[in-house]
This record gives structure tokens, C-alpha cells and sequence, in this order.
């Protein structure tokens, strides 16, 4: 499994996410199905699990969308292309 595919599950078992709605118009935090503040934080530490990093205040906060999600997983370390 690559990377992204382990953070498309996480979305997926924590948001009732679609493949089609990997997309920052839609994948959009307070506006997106089931994305809450408690899903946001079940999000979190699942994929502090995953991928063995420690999401900081700013990240938790300014993680806000599909892709800004994957930015803060790169700038942590996390090879989203393997």
C-alpha cells in the first residue's frame, strides 16, 4: 500500500470519504460530510499512527482541506509519491 492510498483509507474510515471526493472543493473541513472537530481529531491520530509523525498545534489547525492534509504529512517527513 502506498502512502497515499494509507491516507485515503484513514479519510475513508474516519470521513465517509469517496474516492471522487478527493478534491479541496469538496473535501473541505466544517463543510465536508462528516469531517467535525471529534472526526478531525480521530483523523489526526490515526494518521499520526500510520505514519509514524507528530502533527503540531499549526498543523492540526491549518489542516483544513484533501491537500493541505497531504502537504502537512510531506513537510513532516512523509513521502506521499511512495
Amino acid at each position: 500500500m502506498t502512502n497515499l492510498e494509507r491516507y485515503h483509507k484513514i479519510l475513508k474510515v474516519n470521513l465517509g470519504a469517496d474516492e471522487a471526493d478527493f478534491d479541496d472543493a469538496v473535501m473541505v473541513y466544517n463543510n465536508y460530510k462528516k469531517w467535525d472537530s471529534v472526526r478531525h481529531m480521530d483523523m489526526i491520530v490515526d494518521l499520526e499512527e500510520a505514519f509514524d509523525v507528530a502533527f503540531e498545534v499549526l498543523d492540526i489547525t491549518s489542516f483544513s482541506t484533501y491537500s493541505k492534509g497531504i502537504a502537512i504529512l510531506e513537510k513532516l517527513g512523509v513521502d506521499m509519491q511512495a
